[in-house]
């Protein structure tokens, strides 16, 4: 069947330039996917640039990470939880996810206090005591941090307090502690009290490489379109001298 068609005229003559417009589409659309996610790139880091003032909230569900947030209530320090592996300056530690209860939600925000470092003995960790008296806190909204593969369950030892997890999610977290929680997460502000290390900045590329991507495809596109013109125009040529 394949030979037939490569032996028919009619295909041998539409099907390429055919073909070569199909590329073409295909092409720009992922030059312009590469623009957009650019685009949402830059968004992302001006928004995570403004210095635009805290705000309060009720609706938690219509955040956009690095909104920036305050919220009243008081923290709940007996139950807290140790992210594991989280690396810094070329050092293993873990994040300090405080539960804090809003006074205006019956459901628990998890507030990420910062980055503490591995010790090797247990007396030598950092105090994570935090009052729990009503408070303040202010911050960027986020995420508990993500990997693509993670080996065994989050949480290995479910007794006692702090609790050490293995990149948990917000379900497994709130299975622990039993309570409902809300949809973000607050990075707490590098300039608020009962906080550690807190270099809170966007896990992402810069948009220069989709950018890059961009023009590659775009570049993919123009190729072709000027194969398909001299293919056109050889055709032409060819058609002229046959006459």
């Amino acid at each position: 069947m394949i030979e037939d068609l490569l032996k028919n005229e009619f295909f041998l003559r539409y099907f390429p330039p055919a073909a070569g417009l199909v590329f073409v589409f295909v092409f720009i659309s992922l030059g312009r996917w590469q623009l957009d996610r650019a685009a949402e790139k830059n968004a992302l880091l001006e928004e995570y640039a403004d210095d635009a003032p805290y705000t309060e909230t009720t609706n938690y569900a219509s955040l956009n990470e690095f909104d920036r947030i305050e919220v009243g209530g008081r923290y709940l320090a007996g139950r807290q939880v140790l992210i594991d592996n989280i690396s810094i300056d070329s050092r293993f530690g873990y994040y300090v996810i405080t539960p804090f209860q809003p006074a205006r939600s019956r459901s628990l925000l998890l507030v990420n206090r910062g980055w503490i470092p591995k010790t090797g003995s247990g007396s030598d960790a950092p105090d994570l005591d935090v009052e729990s008296s009503p408070a303040i806190v202010q911050g960027l909204v986020g995420h508990l941090p993500r990997v693509a593969i993670r080996p065994g369950e989050a949480f290995a030892i479910h007794e006692d307090w702090p609790r050490v997890a293995l990149y948990p999610s917000l379900d497994e977290v709130a299975a622990e502690l039993g309570e409902e929680l809300l949809p973000v997460v607050l990075l707490l502000s590098p300039a608020a009290d009962n906080g550690f290390v807190r270099r809170w900045q966007p896990n992402i590329s810069g948009p220069m490489m989709n950018y890059s991507y961009a023009f590659q495809w775009f570049a993919m596109a123009v190729a072709v379109v000027l194969i398909l013109g001299w293919q056109l125009r050889k055709r032409s040529s060819d058609g002229r001298e046959e006459t």
